[in-house]
């Protein structure tokens, strides 16, 4: 349970090596590593790609030729330009970036576990993300949940670095600062909730200076001075091209996907999210520039929650539920059988981690739980769904394998002071007598 130096560095190759062959095999087998994103999959991923596509070739971030889109932040075609900058439009090299990313991540979860917990727990982490179905499932799509958890685990690991570093020069903390704020803000870029993250830490932060740690406020200050700074472009662009200063223009489709009568009234639908194809009528068009059908569609989004505010707690719950269930709404049996196999394998040693983490350690435990609060306040504020869940496979696994270790220690002390055991050791002390 205490690797040495070599043995972890050794384990940290092996990770890599299995996630990736793991993923690039499935990927193979499952998708084809050579074809087009699949709408079937995800309609999001078609978005992804020709977003990517032609910010190489020179036609701006555009879906369509020609006109300007602010619909996607931009992160996840970001991190599948420089591939095809480097390789053309090529399917089967970027289908292989998506994989090594994903089987990377899995190893930074294990350095996060490592220098949060231990080596042993860090090595448990990076073979469970290996192993945990959606993450290994999302790597075979050009979805927004590989890039996401890459940037996420990479700034966590730079935060934590930051925050614990109390010794070092001025220059280093704020090479660190720049860092996790940096990858923060890339993180932010792919999944755009995680700004939900921001206020919740201000909250931790202000705390933290009031039981006089001054320093957990200045790091804070720093990364979010960073974060606000790389994001600023494309507000500015968006301000400059859409005609208003926003990060995208698909929030009031949230909203209103997940508030209406339908949500509101169908069990089938409540807590879940509407296309807004289906809610469009004559008393709710929409019509105009993309910013201008944004607005609508959050107008209309807020109607329906003043009009249904008593309904509002049992929607909240509905949310919740369809982010924990272990249940995935698909029609493809194997995959809602490893789904659900993976969640409820991690989910009880999730909580046993997290109780065991905030005890050993409230600040960086925390700090670990920024994604995930802003996840539960996002659902709260949209809809669930197990993607969000997913999205945070790095966070979760981290968790359950603090909990794992803990189980396991747990189980072997009380092996080791059972009474048998105590009459085993007796008898070899007695024996040891005799020889001696």
């Amino acid at each position: 349970m205490k690797p040495t130096t070599r043995q972890f560095t050794v384990g940290l190759a092996l990770i890599f090596i299995i996630a990736l062959t793991a993923r690039l095999a499935l990927t193979h087998r499952f998708v084809g590593l050579n074809s087009p994103p699949d709408a079937n999959a995800n309609s999001d991923q078609i978005d992804y790609e020709i977003l990517a596509y032609h910010m190489f070739t020179g036609q701006g971030y555009t879906v369509v030729p020609g006109t300007p889109t602010a619909s996607r932040t931009p992160g996840t075609s970001l991190t599948l330009a420089p591939i095809y900058a480097a390789f053309g439009r090529s399917f089967i090299a970027g289908r292989i970036w998506f994989c090594a990313l994903s089987a990377l991540t899995c190893v930074l979860v294990a350095w996060l576990g490592a220098i949060c917990f231990s080596r042993a727990a860090g090595l448990l982490a990076g073979v469970g993300l290996t192993l945990y179905p959606a993450h290994a499932y999302n790597a075979m799509h050009f979805v927004s949940e590989t890039p996401f958890g890459f940037w996420l685990t990479l700034a966590l690991i730079a935060s934590v670095y930051a925050h614990n570093r109390r010794r070092g020069g001025v220059s280093i903390k704020w090479t660190i600062d720049a860092l996790a704020g940096t990858c923060w803000a890339m993180a932010v870029y792919t999944r755009p909730q995680l700004l939900l993250a921001v206020p919740i830490a201000g909250v931790l932060a202000l705390i933290a200076f009031a039981l006089r740690d001054r320093e957990h406020l200045k790091r804070f200050a720093a990364q979010a001075i960073v974060l606000s700074l790389v994001l600023s472009p494309w507000v500015i662009r968006n301000a400059v091209v859409m005609g208003k200063p926003t990060m995208s223009t698909i929030t009031g489709y949230g909203l209103w996907g997940s508030h209406n009568d339908l949500t509101f009234n169908d069990p089938a639908h409540q807590g879940g999210w509407v296309k807004t194809s289906v809610l469009i009528d004559a008393d709710h068009p929409l019509s105009g520039s993309e910013v201008e059908r944004n607005s609508q569609a959050t107008r209309y989004g807020l109607d329906a929650i003043r009009a249904n505010a008593d309904k509002m707690p049992a929607l909240i719950t509905a949310k919740l539920w369809r982010l924990v269930t272990p249940i995935k709404d698909t029609d493809n049996r194997l995959v809602q059988t490893a789904f659900a196999a993976g969640w409820l394998a991690v989910a009880p040693l999730l909580l046993i981690g997290l109780f065991i983490s905030l005890k050993r350690s409230p600040a960086t435990a925390g700090l670990l739980l920024l994604p995930i609060l802003a996840t539960l306040a996002s659902t709260a504020i949209f809809y669930g769904s197990d993607r969000f869940r997913d999205a945070l496979a790095p966070v979760l696994l981290f968790f359950a394998a603090v909990g794992l270790q803990q189980l396991y220690l747990a189980v072997t002390r009380r092996r080791a002071t059972s009474p048998i055991a105590t009459i085993k050791v007796q008898d070899v002390q007695q024996e040891d007598t005799r020889a001696a």
